[in-house]
């Protein structure tokens, strides 16, 4: 085997593991309905809110790589907007919590392009030719408008342009 492949194993290897302890961790501590509602967050208001009188910038720095790292691992934003949204307020919170999106659906579209590219480019190029020719004329207005477009889970919707080989510059704008 090359270099290139042992690099993908391994790499893929520990992204595995990262997200099993992760998710192991995340299970422990909370239940799926702590992320689906609202009682968590009011429950440590307190905190939450000494935190951030007493260190916001901490507290968005921090916000900002846990909801990157959050997309990277799982991929979904939902519960990241509720906090972010009661942490911070409407318009702070909403450009932390877009930006945090944003970088870590990047992160994770570099990520997937590196692991996933050739296997999905043999597997989708001659099924979606349409659609790639489509996307290679303008593929930015096309991108937002598949950003757009409901129903499609979020972790899936930051790989999929994959298929299209999207430029980096326009996914992460499309994505904002």
């Amino acid at each position: 085997m090359d270099n290139i492949k042992k690099t993908k194993i391994l790499l893929g290897t520990a992204y595995i593991i990262i997200l099993s302890v992760f998710l192991w961790v995340l299970f422990s501590n909370f239940s799926i309905k702590d992320f689906s509602s609202y009682e968590i967050i009011k429950s440590n208001t307190d905190i939450l809110n000494n935190i951030k009188d007493n260190n916001l910038i901490f507290l968005s720095l921090g916000f900002f790589l846990f909801t990157v790292v959050w997309v990277l691992l799982l991929g979904f934003g939902s519960p990241i907007l509720l906090i972010g949204g009661f942490i911070f307020g409407k318009w702070i919170g909403s450009i932390i919590v877009i930006l945090s999106l944003s970088c870590g659906c990047t992160l994770l579209y570099i990520f997937g392009s590196y692991l996933f590219k050739n296997i999905i480019e043999k597997k989708f190029s001659s099924k979606f030719s349409y659609l790639i020719n489509k996307f290679k004329k303008n593929e930015f207005l096309y991108f937002v408008i598949f950003r757009a477009i409901g129903g499609i889970p979020f972790f899936i919707q930051n790989l999929i342009p994959l298929i299209f080989n999207i430029s980096l510059k326009n996914y992460f704008f499309g994505s904002l």
